[in-house]
């Protein structure tokens, strides 16, 4: 039987599952639905996909709870946002 090879999770998956914590940190005072908290808490235990992980941020900060909701400006968690928001909105001006 063969060793598996263990996967680590990259720097970026580290910061996203970071920034996913404190997203539903202040989605939980903001008074953010359990029904899109507790899934997203669930996926932290697993092992998330960066994909899966942006889809979450993305659920979580979609809600009306969470309108205007940004890290503070210049810091890491902002700056990541920002590129993925880009990044997102660039996939999205692709035609069909």
């Amino acid at each position: 039987m063969g060793k598996r090879k263990t996967v680590w999770p990259t720097d970026r998956e580290i910061r996203l599952r970071f920034i996913l914590f404190a997203v539903i940190d202040a989605a939980s005072v903001q008074g953010v639905a359990s029904e899109v908290l507790i899934p997203a808490h669930k996926l932290l235990r697993d092992a998330p996909t960066e994909a899966q992980l942006c889809d979450t941020l993305a659920d979580i900060l979609a809600t009306d709870e969470m309108y205007g909701f940004r890290f503070p400006v210049g810091s890491d968690a902002d700056d990541l946002m920002q590129t993925l928001e880009w990044s997102g909105k660039r996939g999205s001006d692709k035609s069909p």
